[in-house]
């Protein structure tokens, strides 16, 4: 699964989109969908998440 999300950055900027990948349980964010080839800026495996709602 992937497509856009909104991260937030810092006081100055806010919210930006960034693409985002779900693959095998770990998520991954870009600076764009151009950007996946270059590697990604960070990732986190969901299974050691505590997601709230």
């Amino acid at each position: 699964m992937e497509g856009i999300l909104y991260k937030w950055t810092n006081y100055m900027t806010g919210w930006q989109p960034r693409w985002f990948v779900l693959e095998n349980g770990v998520i991954s964010y870009y600076d764009s969908e151009d950007d996946v080839g270059k590697g990604s800026k960070g990732s986190i495996k969901m299974s050691v998440c505590d997601i709230k709602g």
